[in-house]
């Protein structure tokens, strides 16, 4: 994946629009559309700032693995990450709702 690439599902995780971004980062928002269909890399003050707003790095950004970060993931949860990859972008959302209430409703239940 590239730098985009990476950006686009960080928001998307994060729940953040572009515009909220390139305000946070002190970037024109025009600036995503142009890198993603030049498939090009921001300078690195630009990369670095967009790093910072979404709380990675710019090694992750720029490569999708993180290496200072990077440990092992139990058996259960590559399982877990395998199956997902196999169902279609409707059930993979689904599931997503069915664990974000379970941890609501773990929330709201504990004192």
């Amino acid at each position: 994946m590239g730098f985009w690439k990476n950006v686009a599902n960080e928001l998307e995780y994060q729940n953040i629009s572009r515009k909220e971004l390139a305000q946070k980062a002190d970037f024109a928002v025009s600036g995503i559309s142009l890198g993603i269909s030049n498939n090009s890399v921001p300078s690195a003050d630009v990369a670095v700032r967009i790093a910072k707003v979404l709380g990675v790095s710019v090694e992750y950004l720029v490569t999708g693995k993180d290496s200072a970060q990077e440990k092992p993931l139990s058996p259960q949860l590559n399982r877990l990450f395998s199956n997902l990859q196999k169902i279609d972008s409707y059930d993979a959302q689904s599931v997503n709702l069915l664990v974000e209430r379970i941890l609501n409703k773990n929330a709201s239940t504990q004192p």
